[in-house]
C-alpha cells in the first residue's frame, strides 16, 4: 500500500491494455476495460493535483498518442516541415492524392498495433503501389493515413527528454520503414534550429518525454513524421552510449 501523497514522481511507461480476469464473460469485458481506464485516469489526475511530477502527464499523453493529425498540426505550427498528408476512407480522394504526388505516396496506420518493437504484430509504413489502388474499397471500413513519400538517405530517431535531444540515425534501404530495412544505428546530432522547434513542439504538446522520427533529405530541413510519447529509446543507449535513462531520472527528480 502506497499513500498517494507520498509519491513524488511517476513515469507513465507504456500503459497497455488490462489483463482480463480468467473466465470473464464476453459481455463484461468492454465494461471492465472502460472501468479500468476510468480508474487510471482518476488516479493520475489525483497524483497531478497533489503535485506529483508525471512523465508524461496522463491527459497530455493520451491527447497526442496515436493522433497523427494533431501531431502534424502542432509540428507545423512551430515551423517544422511536415509531409503532405491525407487521412481518409474515400478511395477517390486517395487516387487524386496519388496522382498529385506522381505515385510517390506511403501509407501508414494511425495507431500502433503493438506495445513493443519485437514479438508482436505490427504494420510498417509501406509504399502505396499502383496495384493497391484496385483495393481501396476496403477503406470504407476504416480510414488510413497517406503521405507524400520523403526520399531521404537517413532517418533520425530522437529521444527528447526535458529539453535534451538524444539522436541516432538509420540509413534507409529500399523500404520506407527503418524497422524493416534499417542498416544499424549511427551517431547523429539534431540541427540547432530543429532542436529549438522540437522544444516548442513538446511544450505545446505538454510532454516531458517522447521519441520523435525525422527524415533527413539531402536538400532542405529535416521532415517531422511523428512523436511517440512511449517510444523506444533503449537502442540509443545500448548502441550509441546516450544516457537516456539518466536524463529520465533527472526529469523525474526535476534536476537540470
Amino acid at each position: 500500500d502506497v499513500p498517494l501523497a507520498s509519491i513524488q514522481a511517476a513515469w507513465l511507461r507504456k500503459l497497455g491494455p488490462p489483463l482480463l480476469p480468467p473466465g470473464l464473460p464476453e459481455a463484461a469485458r468492454e465494461p471492465f476495460r472502460r472501468e479500468r481506464a476510468s480508474h487510471l485516469r482518476g488516479l493520475f489526475d489525483a497524483l497531478e493535483a497533489g503535485g506529483t511530477r508525471l512523465v508524461n502527464a496522463f491527459d497530455a499523453e493520451r491527447a497526442i498518442e496515436g493522433n497523427k493529425p494533431r501531431q502534424l498540426r502542432l509540428a507545423e505550427s512551430v515551423g517544422l516541415r511536415v509531409p503532405a498528408t491525407l487521412v481518409t476512407n474515400d478511395a477517390d480522394r486517395v487516387r487524386a492524392f496519388y496522382a498529385a504526388h506522381d505515385g510517390e505516396v506511403v501509407v501508414k496506420m494511425l495507431a500502433e498495433l503493438s506495445w513493443s518493437m519485437t514479438g508482436a504484430p505490427t504494420v510498417p509504413t509501406q509504399v502505396l503501389r499502383p496495384e493497391d489502388l484496385d483495393h481501396l474499397a476496403s477503406l470504407r471500413s476504416g480510414p488510413m493515413c497517406f503521405q507524400e513519400r520523403i526520399r531521404a538517405p537517413r532517418e533520425l530517431r530522437v529521444c527528447w527528454v526535458a529539453g535534451r535531444c538524444f539522436a541516432g540515425a538509420q540509413r534507409m534501404g529500399a523500404e520506407v520503414d527503418w524497422r524493416v530495412s534499417g542498416s544499424g544505428w549511427e551517431a547523429a546530432t539534431v540541427p540547432r534550429d530543429t532542436a529549438a522547434r522540437l522544444d516548442r513542439f513538446m511544450a505545446r504538446a505538454g510532454l516531458a518525454i517522447g521519441s520523435i522520427d525525422l527524415m533527413l533529405p539531402e536538400d532542405g530541413p529535416p521532415v517531422f513524421l511523428e512523436v511517440n510519447p512511449g517510444g523506444e529509446w533503449g537502442m540509443l543507449q545500448l548502441f550509441l552510449g546516450h544516457d537516456v535513462s539518466g536524463a529520465i531520472a533527472d526529469a523525474l527528480l526535476e534536476r537540470t
